[in-house]
């Protein structure tokens, strides 16, 4: 701790008995304006004129530290403890793409033939070509 090398001894065991206390009870120090008030302080752990200016200046610190976990353990407190989630139910969901045929079970089935762009079919696909004029005239005779 910082205050030990700079304030008597005393001093040093008044103030380092009154923190104990405060973390023991979880209590915040006496405030003034959101910050520890010394002339409380002071007067509490009889601190001299001297150490009470060490005190305040070394021990700000320290007092902040302990508004910080009081607070922390005072939330930690009014915060409900939630009941675990029960564990969701594993169900196997059949996830497939927009457009994509499902395989089927039955395997009497033909395959499905693979699709051919208009690009690759002849435009009249289901017709006899035209006959030339060669083959007309063959056979018209």
């Amino acid at each position: 701790m910082r205050l030990a090398p700079v304030l008597a001894k005393e001093d040093y065991e008044n103030l380092r008995s009154y923190m104990l206390d405060l973390v023991v009870r979880q209590a915040l120090p006496p405030l003034h304006g959101g910050r520890p008030n010394w002339k409380e302080i002071g007067s509490t752990c009889l601190l001299t004129g001297d150490g009470l200016k060490v005190a305040r200046r070394e021990g700000r610190h320290a007092f902040e530290a302990i508004m910080r976990w009081v607070a922390l353990a005072a939330k930690a407190k009014e915060a409900p403890v939630a009941a675990p989630a029960p564990a969701p139910v594993a169900t196997k969901t059949i996830i497939r793409p927009v457009g994509m045929r499902t395989l089927s079970a039955n395997t009497n089935r033909r395959a499905p033939e693979a699709q051919v762009s208009r690009m690759q079919k002849p435009m009249m696909a289901g017709v006899k070509p035209a006959q030339t004029m060669v083959q007309k005239k063959a056979a018209s005779r």
